[in-house]
């Protein structure tokens, strides 16, 4: 784990730290992260995130395509619906954290 105080291995530390910047620069994306937190709530289609986000259906696709391939989201298909969810536990935290931020400034 990369926050460990004992940390030694400096080599490790660097790839950690790369994973972790790349993972943060994905989710950093406005258009990204609200789709990511609507799929926190529930498994939910193109149609109803482009309608939800306003964006088109093909940039919503791109986007959950990069998703996909960094491994974030995986999709399950109900014939010819596609109905995307989260998978990865790191992006839930740091969605999770980010929620509860947004939560306090607001109380």
């Amino acid at each position: 784990m990369l926050l460990k105080s004992n940390y030694t291995n400096r080599k490790a530390y660097t790839m950690e730290t790369k994973r972790l910047s790349s993972l943060l620069k994905l989710i950093a994306n406005p258009e990204r992260m609200a789709i990511l937190f609507m799929l926190m709530d529930s498994e939910r289609s193109i149609a109803e995130l482009s309608e939800a986000l306003g964006q088109p259906a093909t940039a919503v696709s791109n986007h959950l395509a990069r998703l996909r391939s960094e491994g974030l989201i995986d999709f399950t298909r109900y014939h010819r619906i596609i109905e995307y969810r989260l998978v990865s536990e790191e992006a839930a935290a740091i969605l999770n954290t980010l929620r509860h931020l947004e939560n306090r400034k607001a109380a």
